[in-house]
């Protein structure tokens, strides 16, 4: 008779044993400390969605940033015809890469400035979100705005405030014809002298970094936009105040806080005003300022929202709409609204009225003809806006918040 031994491995059990243990340990570790991190950031949403709309506002970036071409291609995967009108595919390599790379890293592969802000404290909050696209907006593009030499803003001594604007001459008694005769529209121009390389070509001034000027700048455009907005039956003031000759000391890194006193004076003036406009150029090179529509160039425009004014989401509203105008009477025009939460400024007086915007009109290298052109196309929208209002009794953005706002 044979006998079978087995014999039993104390010691390589209690090593099994000792290894589960040890595993079973770190795996409940990890999970109770998931388990905290999902509950502080859960309590942590709550609180953000108590205290602002920044959550939805981060949504409504990303969703702005995403084009008509992005769904089209998303559409072409399930219905081949479309495939065949589409060149150049929204998930093309290179998309796909510049996508991948900027959400694992924040650098953007077109533009080496986000590479700095990722190493550089304090730059990052320099950049622009984009809060609504239109058809012409880049992904690697937004509004610049470059501090200018100090030869290039020669200031003479003057006051030590800038002028006050004017008051508008008492209207008539009757209600009704008084308020259709009250200014309901206010432009003015932070930065007055910036003007356009091709209109200072008589004197000598060749570098984008010296287009400015006392005379042929900014404020023309605003003129020519008041012109067409009052021609079609809507009163409009424009302040034109040229603040480095006039304000003692003149800094231009404190030209809002000029302008502030500018449109705080208009404001008091004037409790009708609604639609506020702070127009500027803009400091990018003509390809990325210029659009050709029907075989004639036009000015495009970047609108601005201050996210340092607590009540911008109004803001932004405001700019959403008059982008979506636009995009819809001239698609190419508009080149996207962008929040902006600067250490600079971040502000840009928006916060004394939710219908008070910045835009960026055209660049250095654009013509004032060009300026032009745009200007006549947002006075259209700007009058339409303003009347269909008054149709529905709800004054246009009221800043003392009479009758509504658009904002």
């Amino acid at each position: 008779m044979k006998w079978v031994v087995a014999t039993f491995n104390v010691s390589a059990v209690t090593r099994t044993l000792r290894t589960v243990r040890s595993v079973s340990r770190q795996f409940a570790l990890l999970s109770t400390a998931s388990l905290l991190l999902l509950f502080a950031t859960g309590l942590i949403g709550l609180a953000q969605n108590k205290g602002s709309n920044s959550s939805i506002s981060s949504m409504k970036s990303a969703v702005a940033t995403l084009s008509v071409a992005f769904f089209l291609d998303m559409l072409a995967m399930e219905m081949p015809h479309l495939q065949k009108e589409i060149t150049t595919s929204t998930f093309s390599p290179t998309n796909t890469a510049t996508f991948l790379i900027r959400s694992l890293t924040g650098v953007h592969p077109l533009d080496p400035a986000s590479l700095l802000a990722s190493e550089i404290p304090g730059l990052r909050s320099e950049a622009s979100a984009l809060l609504y696209s239109g058809t012409a907006t880049q992904n690697a593009d937004s509004p610049a705005d470059f501090t200018p030499p100090a030869d290039a803003i020669p200031t003479q001594i003057g006051p030590s405030d800038p002028p006050q604007v004017a008051p508008v001459a008492p209207p008539p008694s009757d209600p009704a014809t008084e308020a259709a005769q009250a200014p309901q529209v206010f432009i003015y121009h932070s930065h007055n002298r910036e003007s356009f390389l091709p209109e200072l070509k008589s004197k000598g001034i060749t570098k984008p970094d010296l287009a400015y000027d006392p005379d042929i700048n900014i404020t023309l455009v605003g003129k020519r936009l008041k012109e067409q907005v009052e021609a079609k039956g809507i009163r409009v003031i424009q302040e034109t105040t040229d603040y480095p000759s006039t304000v003692k000391s003149f800094q231009y890194a404190k030209s809002y806080a000029y302008s502030a006193q500018t449109l705080k004076t208009a404001l008091s003036q004037n409790e009708n005003i609604g639609m506020i406009f702070d127009i500027h150029r803009d400091s990018l090179a003509r390809e990325k300022t210029t659009v050709k529509l029907g075989g004639k160039d036009y000015a495009q425009v970047y609108f601005v929202v201050g996210k340092k004014n607590p009540g911008w989401e109004k803001n932004s509203e405001f700019a959403g709409k008059l982008n979506a105008m636009l995009e819809e009477k001239m698609p190419g025009i508009s080149r996207g609204v962008y929040g902006k939460g600067s250490n600079g400024n971040g502000e840009y007086n928006q916060s004394l009225s939710p219908s008070s915007i910045l835009m960026e009109i055209g660049g250095p290298y654009n013509t004032l003809e060009e300026m032009y052109r745009t200007a006549d196309v947002i006075a259209n929208i700007i009058a339409e806006l303003q009347k269909d209002a008054v149709k529905a009794s709800a004054p246009a953005g009221s800043a003392k918040g009479k009758g509504g706002s658009l904002g």
